[in-house]
């Protein structure tokens, strides 16, 4: 593995393969599996039968018959034994699959490639690239900072492990891409069409920005309310910033754990 492309820590995948993958995809996951061509990747979503987020990804065609889900979070090895029981009698062989995450050039958002072994996500900016699971392979802390930064920056969310409990307007998944309301059915998609058409959610995904670190994970007030779940959170220029799941009507700033943190961005639906 090159010093050029520094490592950032692991990724975890689940392979789709067989002759029914796609058919298999498209009629679980949220976004719509008919656009995405061979070669490219797009935001995707595995939702339980109350709308909840239980896996977010970047789905990948590999171009060669196989998709790649790309995990943002969660346990890779819950959600393959959790998606097996919907398979029936699809031709469809379902696998984990870990590489070393690694920095890249800038690659227009949306394609993948492979090069020798290797698959590359283009973000635009930047790439994404999957090498060989390596153990001895050691994250380049500044260099996880900075991309961690960028994501926190993007309003890309992770999931955390644990029972799922965000909707996806919490996550910005519409905004995404990785929620369609013009393909068949999947599971959440009437709690989807519901929030969409509706509204109602209480709950949106914002950037903060604050002098003092906040920790990952829900956040309650002295009544023992959730007030907020951040998501991730790394050191910026001057402070820390976060991604943070906060309820819909903080506008400039909020005070969490006794600090005051503006609120950067909003990330609706």
């Amino acid at each position: 593995m090159t010093s050029d492309f520094p490592a950032i820590g692991t990724v975890h995948c689940l392979a789709l393969e067989g002759a029914d993958a796609r058919q298999f995809a498209q009629a679980q996951f949220s976004g719509d599996i008919d656009a995405l061509q061979p070669g490219h990747w797009q935001w995707n979503a595995w939702l339980d039968a109350q709308g909840r987020v239980r896996a977010l990804m970047h789905l990948t065609d590999l171009g060669d018959g196989r998709l790649l889900a790309v995990l943002r979070g969660g346990n890779a090895e819950i959600i393959r034994a959790a998606l097996t029981r919907y398979l029936f009698r699809l031709r469809v062989d379902l696998a984990t699959k870990s590489f070393t995450a690694q920095c890249s050039d800038p690659l227009p958002g949306g394609v993948a490639r492979q090069e020798n072994g290797v698959i590359v996500l283009g973000h635009g900016t930047r790439g994404l690239r999957l090498a060989p699971l390596s153990a001895s392979a050691l994250s380049d802390p500044d260099a996880q900072r900075r991309w961690r930064l960028d994501e926190i920056r993007r309003g890309w969310p992770t999931l955390p492990e644990g029972e799922p409990e965000f909707l996806p307007p919490a996550l910005g998944l519409e905004r995404l891409g990785a929620v369609a309301f013009d393909k068949g059915c999947y599971p959440g998609q009437e709690i989807v069409a519901r929030l969409h058409y509706r509204g109602g959610h209480k709950w949106h995904l914002c950037r903060l920005r604050g002098s003092v670190p906040l920790p990952v994970g829900e956040v309650r007030d002295a009544a023992g309310s959730a007030v907020a779940q951040v998501l991730d959170i790394a050191k910026a220029e001057n402070g820390f910033e976060a991604l943070t799941v906060l309820r819909i009507g903080v506008s400039r700033e909020i005070t969490l754990l006794g600090s005051i943190y503006a609120v950067e961005s909003t990330f609706d639906a």
